[in-house]
């Protein structure tokens, strides 16, 4: 990159700061400098456009979106490569969450460009999860991803103690619940032979729905009533949700409806 695309890049990237701000600096002063080389129509304009405008307090659509984009990208990366290296099942899972998440043939290469620099960056999954956190105001999409992250790091067959301790510890930088952890840990791994007890079906369905066997029949009904009104597909459409994640979604809301089946056979109600 000439020293022309590599100030275009260092000047757009402030204007997002973070983590993230350096990646989507380093990608736009590429595009940046071809703008700059092909000179015609108003490059000022083109590169104003890329960025989006304003600034980062009152982020515009564009910017938030070229964010979610680069955190959710980069996070996908540090997953695939947490335990030494990236395989072919792990790349396939990443284009699937990239399907998932709605990328669209521009949006997509613009991923890949970030899923590659954040690779071998010096930058944390934990930094790209607060970056995320930061633009994603939906707790259910945030844990819908959460979930993606579970299945790149299963896609090899085994998951790694590296793998393990991110998935435990990320949801605290996501701002979602950490029982999380807990639930797919039963629900991906606990059923396979060797690697723990048998699942308690009945304890996995409280924990689906954040409720304890403590509480009383009307409190467990409530949070499972609220919880449903939040997973429901239409509610997190009209929070933004891609079209193509509606599929986990709505296999996220199947679950929360058999954990409440399964508590209500218990407890006779």
């Amino acid at each position: 990159m000439s020293w022309k695309g590599m100030l275009a890049g260092s000047v757009l990237g402030s204007l997002f700061g973070g983590p993230v701000g350096s990646i989507i600096g380093a990608i736009l002063g590429h595009q940046a400098e071809k703008l700059i080389s092909g000179g015609g129509d108003s490059v000022a304009r083109k590169l104003g456009r890329m960025a989006g405008g304003g600034n980062y307090s009152s982020l515009s659509d564009r910017r938030r979106t070229m964010i979610f984009c680069a955190s959710a990208a980069a996070m996908l990366s540090k997953m695939a490569k947490a335990d030494g290296h990236i395989t072919r099942d792990e790349i396939d899972q990443v284009e699937a969450a990239f399907a998932r998440l709605g990328f669209k043939a521009a949006a997509r290469e613009y991923a890949v460009q970030v899923f590659r620099k954040a690779k071998d960056d010096n930058n944390t999954i934990y930094d790209y999860a607060r970056e995320f956190a930061a633009v994603v105001e939906s707790v259910e999409v945030r844990e819908l991803f959460y979930e993606l992250l579970w299945d790149v790091a299963c896609a090899d067959g085994t998951v790694s103690a590296n793998e393990l301790t991110i998935l435990q510890c990320i949801p605290r930088a996501l701002s979602i619940r950490e029982e999380w952890f807990r639930y797919f840990f039963s629900a991906r791994l606990g059923r396979r032979g060797g690697e723990s007890a048998p699942v308690d079906e009945l304890a996995e369905a409280y924990r689906l729905l954040g409720a304890s066997a403590n509480e009383s029949d009307d409190e467990i009904k409530r949070k499972y009533r609220e919880l449903a009104k939040r997973n429901h597909p239409d509610a997190l459409r009209a929070q933004g949700l891609p079209e193509a994640m509606v599929g986990k979604a709505t296999e996220r809301m199947g679950r929360i409806n058999d954990a409440w089946s399964k508590i209500k056979a218990a407890r006779k109600i």
